[in-house]
């Protein structure tokens, strides 16, 4: 029996990284339970939340001395800081593919944590809009929240408001026939709603979530972020959207009308274009396009890590892309930036086990060069943020793993504000921060040392290793 252990967690492992649940109950039994081999500490109290994923392995707290939140000091000042960051920019815009990167001038952005607050502020300007709302989602579930959502797009189609909606076939379940999901999009289109489903391509998904809709008085107004629509994402699950006003709505709805009209062949345009906002957040936004395309995100988080001087923070659920790691690791031992913290966190109820798996097998490494690991206790985060230096941010739809960085349709927003950097800081990091364990040791484990050289977990580098030192 135990020659065939290993066998069996190939097979537990590749199962779990199917785009459907697994039992995390499955797979802790085979890895032998994630409390081993892990020393953890936590300076505060956890929040109550939802315990959704109840059977998940937990990790035992080993409580540590009540600390303050230390904040370090940017290593050169705030003019010299920003400075630093217009070096970024136009490193950033000749690494990019053509088309990849738009400055956006200042925009009016608006930090919304988690379903509550963003559903307090979609409905009321999807009521708003009295011509159009056109959503490109990944996933849309056919569940009570999805049905909501469904209910009150229809409403507007009735009142004469264009509704069109862009959905990707396989995030979006819809690959049987007759499937629940399938009814479902057949009850959107009875109402009135235009519904359009992204053709399956293999490895080449749409994952992209954005919503432009006008704004009732001549404008537009977008979101965007990590969300798709469904209970998970609006109820369970911590994540993100942002809400835009000002320039930026018009790359974001750029994403929307190209995709329509590869789809339908129909070119949609008379669209206002926004002014600048007065007192905005300087925004730019980038686009990444699937199918071994570009890798336009990924050199934007790479010449970030390598610009940052003083802090870099990055959340993401599905985080395994070595040249990123790897960068990390040789960012925080540069013997030229002492003063550097890094602190990265990813959720321990991560749908997706194999990936949390894949990542603990590099916290050797992260720990040895002085990396914060922290691993958020309350329930499945599914934010996709960063932020450097309490200066420059990000925040869209795209995870760190290959599947985003390489074969998906995404889309972030780059934010150089320190008033919205400070936001996320304060809002999300230093509060999900307070509710994880810090992980100080670990030895991994069968089901780490496996999910870390799975192919499509760990692919061989597809950039210039000197991209690396721009």
């Amino acid at each position: 029996m135990k020659k065939k252990a290993p066998l069996c967690a190939v097979l537990v492992l590749v199962l779990n990284s199917m785009p459907f649940a697994f039992p995390c109950a499955l797979f802790a039994a085979m890895s032998g339970g994630a409390a081993q081999g892990i020393k953890a500490d936590c300076d505060n109290a956890l929040i109550k939340y939802p315990d959704i994923y109840a059977e998940a392995p937990v990790i035992p707290e080993v409580p540590a001395p009540s600390r303050a939140a230390v904040r370090l000091e940017p290593a050169v000042g705030p003019a010299g800081e920003e400075a630093v960051w217009d070096g970024y920019f136009q490193q950033l815009g000749t690494a990019v593919k053509k088309g990849g990167l738009t400055e956006c001038g200042t925009d009016k952005l608006e930090l919304l944590v988690d379903g509550r607050e963003v559903i307090n502020s979609v409905a009321p300007d999807i009521k708003n809009a009295v011509s159009f709302v056109h959503i490109e989602i990944f996933q849309w579930q056919a569940d009570e929240t999805g049905a909501a959502f469904r209910d009150l797009l229809a409403e507007k189609v009735r009142g004469g408001v264009r509704v069109r909606v862009i959905l990707d076939r396989l995030g979006s379940s819809l690959t049987l026939l007759g499937s629940l999901e399938r009814k479902f999009v057949d009850s959107m289109r009875k109402e009135g709603i235009e519904v359009k489903v992204r053709e399956f391509q293999l490895l080449h998904l749409d994952h992209r979530k954005v919503m432009v809709m006008d704004d009732g008085h001549g404008g537009l107004v977008a979101y965007t972020g990590g969300m798709n629509i469904g209970d998970d994402y609006q109820r369970n699950w911590h994540d993100q959207q942002t809400r835009v006003a000002g320039p930026a709505v018009g790359q974001l709805h750029r994403s929307f009308l190209d995709s329509w009209k590869n789809i339908t062949g129909e070119k949609l345009s008379g669209f206002p274009e926004q002014r600048s906002v007065e007192g905005g957040a300087r925004t730019y936004v980038i686009t990444h396009v699937g199918g071994d395309t570009d890798r336009n995100i990924k050199r934007a988080y790479l010449l970030a890590i390598n610009t940052a001087r003083s802090l870099i923070r990055i959340e993401d659920p599905y985080f395994t892309d070595k040249d990123i790691i790897a960068a990390l690791i040789k960012a925080a031992t540069d013997p030229q930036r002492p003063g550097l913290k890094v602190q990265l966190v990813v959720p321990l109820k991560d749908d997706m086990q194999v990936t949390l798996h894949a990542f603990r097998s590099k916290y050797p490494d992260l720990l040895k060069a002085g990396i914060e690991v922290y691993e958020y206790q309350p329930r499945m985060e599914h934010l996709k943020v960063a932020v450097m230096d309490h200066l420059w941010a990000t925040a869209g739809s795209s995870n760190l793993d290959p599947q985003s960085l390489k074969y998906n349709n995404e889309m972030n927003l780059i934010v150089l504000d320190r008033n919205f950097a400070e936001e996320m800081d304060r809002r999300i990091f230093d509060e999900d921060i307070a509710r994880s364990l810090r992980i100080t040791s670990y030895s991994p484990n069968l089901a780490d040392a496996i999910s870390g050289h799975l192919p499509f977990l760990a692919p061989p580098s597809p950039l210039p290793a000197g991209l690396l030192t721009l």
